[in-house]
C-alpha cells in the first residue's frame, strides 16, 4: 500500500505562495463550522523575516494528501500576531469578507439602519448579496419563504440574516465569495444534494466522547402570533408536555408562529446529545456531513450531523477533529 505524504497549497491573492511557505509552517488549521460562527484559517510560521500579509488579503487554501488536495475555501486576513523569542508569526484569517463592498456599501459587519417590505427570504437574501457582491446559495425550500416587514435598525446585514436564519433553523453565513442561506442539520450541500455518509469504526477514533443534556430536553415549543382580525396575542405549540419552551417576541401570523415553534422543538430534540471525536487527518469530513458509527455501544451507535470540523497539519502529522449532533 501507497503511504500518501499530507499536503497543502496557499494562494494569497490568487498567488501561489506555497513554496514560500515551505519550512516555515509549523501549523495549519481550518475549522469549518456549520452554524452561525465564520469558517476560519489559522497559520502559525517560522518568522524568518518574511513578508507581513496585506490588510485584508485573500487566502485560498487547499488540503489533503499530494496529488489529491481539496479546496477548503477562501479567507480574508484579520489578525497578524509577531511572537518572540523564539520570532513566530501567527496569522489568523475569517472566512467572512470584511473588504468594502461594491457601490461604497458597508461590510456585512458594519451595522446600518433600513427597511426591507414584505417579500421572501430569497428577496432578502439577493438585495444583500448584491449590495456585498456576493454570488447567494439559497435552499430551495428556505427561498420561498414569506417574510413580513423587517426593520433593520443598527444592526449589520449578516446580523440580520442570522437572525431571520436562527427562525428557520437554517445557516447564514459569506464563505469563498458565496452568502450561504441554507438548512442546518439537513445533510445537504447548497445544490440541495445529499451530502455522502461516511462510516466510522471505533479503531480509527483516537479519542471521543458523547454528551447527553437534560438541560435542553423540552418537550413542548410555544410561540406567539397577533390576530390582527381579533386585536389579541395568539398562541401555536409544536410536541406535548414538559417542560415547555417560549419563543420571545410575536409573530406576524399563525404560519411563522408555527413554522418557529417546530423548528425551535427540532433544535431542542437534535441537541440532547453531541459528539465530539478526533481521527486521523480526514479533509473529506466538513460542515453538515453525516457520520455512521457502529459498534461503539447504545446511546454512541447512529448517525450523526457535523457541526464543525477541524482540520490540523502539523509537524506530528494531521488530525480532524469532529463535532457532531445526533440525528433524530
Amino acid at each position: 500500500m501507497v503511504a500518501y505524504a499530507l499536503d497543502y497549497r496557499i494562494e494569497a491573492n490568487g498567488k501561489d505562495i506555497t513554496e514560500l511557505l515551505r519550512g516555515q509552517v509549523s501549523q495549519l488549521t481550518i475549522t469549518d463550522e456549520a452554524g452561525y460562527k465564520s469558517d476560519k484559517l489559522s497559520l502559525t510560521l517560522a518568522d524568518s523575516g518574511i513578508a507581513l500579509p496585506e490588510p485584508g488579503a485573500e487566502l485560498t487554501a487547499y488540503v489533503g494528501y499530494r496529488n489529491e488536495l481539496r479546496l477548503m475555501g477562501k479567507y480574508i486576513v484579520d489578525t497578524v500576531t509577531l511572537n518572540f523569542p523564539p520570532d513566530s508569526m501567527a496569522i489568523s484569517a475569517n472566512a467572512a469578507p470584511f473588504k468594502q463592498s461594491k457601490n461604497g456599501m458597508t461590510p456585512l459587519q458594519s451595522q446600518k439602519s433600513r427597511s426591507f417590505p414584505a417579500g421572501t427570504i430569497y428577496d432578502l437574501v439577493m438585495t444583500i448579496a448584491n449590495d456585498h457582491n456576493l454570488a447567494p446559495a439559497l435552499d430551495a425550500g428556505l427561498a420561498k419563504v414569506q417574510l413580513s416587514h423587517i426593520d433593520q435598525s443598527d444592526e449589520s446585514d449578516m446580523n440580520l440574516l442570522t437572525r431571520i436564519a436562527k427562525q428557520y433553523d437554517a445557516i447564514a453565513k459569506a464563505n469563498g465569495g458565496r452568502l450561504l442561506f441554507v438548512k442546518r442539520g439537513e445533510g445537504k450541500s447548497t445544490t440541495g444534494a445529499a451530502m455522502p455518509k461516511i462510516h466510522i469504526t471505533k479503531e480509527q477514533v483516537t479519542s471521543g466522547s458523547v454528551k447527553i443534556s437534560q438541560c435542553r430536553a423540552f418537550k413542548q415549543v410555544v410561540a406567539t402570533y397577533r390576530d390582527t382580525a381579533g386585536a389579541m396575542n395568539v398562541e401555536v405549540a409544536a410536541g406535548k408536555g414538559e417542560p415547555v419552551h417560549r419563543i420571545k417576541g410575536v409573530f406576524s401570523d399563525s404560519v411563522q408562529a408555527s413554522s418557529a415553534a417546530q423548528k425551535q422543538l427540532k433544535v431542542f430534540e437534535r441537541g440532547k446529545r453531541t459528539l465530539s471525536l478526533s481521527i486521523p487527518f480526514a479533509p473529506d469530513l466538513v460542515a453538515e456531513s453525516r457520520i455512521i458509527l457502529k459498534d461503539f455501544r447504545s446511546g454512541i451507535d447512529g448517525e450523526w450531523g457535523v457541526t464543525r470540523a477541524t482540520h490540523t497539519i502539523n509537524s506530528s502529522g494531521g488530525i480532524t477533529a469532529i463535532e457532531a449532533e445526533f440525528v433524530v
